[in-house]
């Protein structure tokens, strides 16, 4: 049986929401909704929770035993989530010598829509393609980058993207995807290794459909997520 590794990630300074992994859903807080769905899957066998802040992890350790706090430099604008999942797994492998993990999954509780079933088949993805390094989370873009523009000092307009071939519908364009933040999962050597920012080489697509596909960084989303929870439309 393969040891793996799930990261919750929560720091205390986010920007465009004060503590918004704080923020409540049907009376639960996103952390709660990470920690519980986490819990269920089949395949992760330890979940460590990373946050720099105090108010964070004593919501935390309602659902969870938080085993240490996160370092001030891995809580910065300018930590990456892979940064902070480093740091979780040298943290677990300097104190639990005979275990060797060989995935790790990252799981924002800014996405409260992802299932334990988001979870156990981007795993089971990963752990089925011996090629891959990564899986990733993935949804369809609402808008053709085809169509978007750029403009200069002078207000003079370009196309962002220039295709010798120029579409005239969208239907006509090809099926383009974006990283959704849901779940990640990575082999730890690639992990360790890791430079810049994912999908790379070896990286793998788990589509997820856009309903569900929300991570809140703005309280527009937030509305928009205690909407669909009272309408039962995701």
């Amino acid at each position: 049986m393969q040891n793996i590794l799930a990261v919750i990630p929560a720091r205390g300074g986010s920007k465009g929401i004060k503590y918004k992994n704080l923020l409540k859903l049907n009376n639960r807080s996103l952390i709660e909704i990470a920690i519980k769905e986490a819990k269920k899957s089949k395949y992760i066998t330890k979940i460590l929770f990373s946050s720099d802040s105090n108010k964070i992890i004593k919501e935390a350790k309602k659902f969870i035993k938080v085993e240490f706090i996160r370092p001030k430099k891995y809580s910065t604008d300018k930590a990456s989530s892979y940064d902070v999942a480093r740091h979780a797994l040298n943290w677990f492998e300097n104190n639990n010598k005979s275990k060797k993990i060989s995935i790790v999954v990252i799981l924002s509780p800014t996405t409260p829509f992802r299932t334990v079933n988001d979870i156990d088949n981007v795993i089971k993805k990963l752990i089925n393609n011996k090629k891959a390094n990564s899986v990733i989370g993935i949804t369809e873009v609402d808008y053709p980058p085809y169509w978007m523009l750029k403009k200069n000092k002078k207000s003079r307009l370009s196309w962002l993207i220039k295709e010798k071939k120029k579409f005239n519908s969208r239907q006509e364009y090809p099926i383009i995807y974006k990283p959704n933040g849901m779940v990640y999962a990575l082999k730890t050597n690639f992990l360790k290794n890791l430079k810049g920012i994912l999908p790379q080489k070896g990286t793998l697509g788990y589509y997820i459909d856009g309903r569900r596909s929300i991570n809140i960084d703005h309280i527009s989303h937030y509305e928009y997520c205690k909407y669909l929870m009272k309408s039962k439309i995701r």
